[in-house]
């Protein structure tokens, strides 16, 4: 049986995080036992900890890297390997590592080969990969955005893109939709002091606009950009609703729009006639199940719109993102970040959740880096 060694990890208690110590144990010879390298903190998290989000997982983290140490035969990944955890469930998505099951803010994860293998959990690299762990934790996020740009692809021919939502993923889509199509792209922040910082602290491309809502309009009404054919919604959840009214009132007739941002599972939008918007999200599924766009007319503008969403990644895109990371074509370089140690992760969360001091958090992207402990024979088999 495989022997986990104690180790450190962060438990959600109540609307806090606290460092735990794990004692030793034995686990059946049915587990993959995974040292983790590095983890992101998600926006997904911080709503979870916060409590717009409900949960079951006590351990968070749901993006991540990390090196086997263990693992039985016909697991899908070798020992020794890095990889990367992919954490919906392709065949059960609504089993999610750090939010239905516990996830990676821990020195070691464990998960049962079957659920890895059927759900798709871990993606293997290469053994030439010499992406740093820190950058590596940023395919599964990159992933998600690549496979929304398939998704606005395949109903039209997109062009100009509009973004609402400044965090993580709508700054990786603002980078990574300009590079690869040449086209404009406009990146709106709920405030003008978050826009002005973020114009300040990152490099942008030519083609990308970065403003406040205010902004956009006179972005829009100077004549920048001709229309939007598409949109990402990717703000939080709390202002998920605003933010596709914005989006409805600024896009094309016929434009597509990406739910990436969740809504409350009862929230049904009156201006597109009562539609379920968070069931959108299912209709994709780990890049395997595949719906049909929803198309809705807004019945504030009169304009038809195409819904699509998301949840969810799939291996493949998880490994187009790690040639995007190994070509440098996005890294973690392109985002304000913060590296911190396991310990540091509490008191980093309440700055980020705090209205006092989140405004002066000088990072969009934190991320855990572990420290590199030989488990040794610890891991072995006894």
């Amino acid at each position: 049986m495989p022997r986990v060694p104690e180790h450190l990890l962060v438990s959600r208690v109540a609307d806090q995080l606290v460092v735990k110590r794990q004692s030793s144990e034995y686990i059946r010879d049915s587990a993959i036992v995974i040292k983790m390298l590095a983890a992101g903190v998600c926006g997904t998290d911080l709503a979870m900890i916060g409590g717009a989000r409900s949960c079951r997982a006590e351990v968070l983290g749901h993006e991540g890297v990390g090196v086997v140490v263990s693992c039985p035969e016909n697991s899908g990944v070798s020992k020794g390997a890095r990889v990367i955890i992919n954490p919906v469930h392709r065949k059960q998505p609504e089993l999610v590592i750090g939010h239905s099951q516990d996830g990676v803010f821990s020195e070691v994860f464990c998960l049962e080969t079957t659920d890895a293998v059927q759900g798709g959990l871990l993606v293997e690299c290469r053994k030439e990969c010499s992406i740093r762990n820190a950058d590596l934790a940023l395919a599964e996020p990159i992933a998600s955005v690549l496979y929304s740009f398939e998704l606005l692809r395949e109903k039209r021919n997109a062009a100009s893109l509009l973004i609402r939502g400044s965090g993580t993923i709508g700054v990786l889509a603002a980078k990574m939709w300009s590079t690869f199509d040449g086209s404009s792209t406009v990146l709106v922040s709920k405030s003008e002091e978050h826009a002005r910082w973020l114009r300040q602290a990152c490099h942008w491309p030519e083609n990308v606009r970065v403003c406040s809502i205010e902004g956009s309009h006179a972005i829009a009404e100077a004549g920048a950009i001709a229309g939007f054919d598409s949109a990402i919604l990717c703000c939080s959840r709390h202002d998920a609703p605003q933010g596709l009214h914005f989006l409805m009132d600024s896009v094309r007739e016929c434009a597509t729009v990406d739910l990436m941002a969740g809504f409350p599972a009862e929230y049904k939008e009156g201006r597109l006639g009562g539609v379920a918007l968070d069931r959108i999200r299912w209709n994709n599924i780990c890049g395997l199940q595949s719906g049909p766009a929803t198309s809705a007319v807004d019945q504030g503008t009169g304009k038809t719109l195409n819904l699509v969403g998301h949840r969810g990644t799939s291996e493949r895109h998880i490994l187009q993102a790690v040639e995007l990371l190994s070509r440098g074509t996005i890294s973690l370089a392109d985002l304000p970040h913060r590296l911190l140690s396991l310990e540091e992760l509490p008191a980093a969360v309440s700055d980020m959740l705090s209205t006092n001091t989140r405004h002066n958090t000088k990072w969009i992207k934190a991320i855990v880096a572990f420290p590199q402990k030989d488990f040794g024979e610890a891991n072995g088999r006894g």
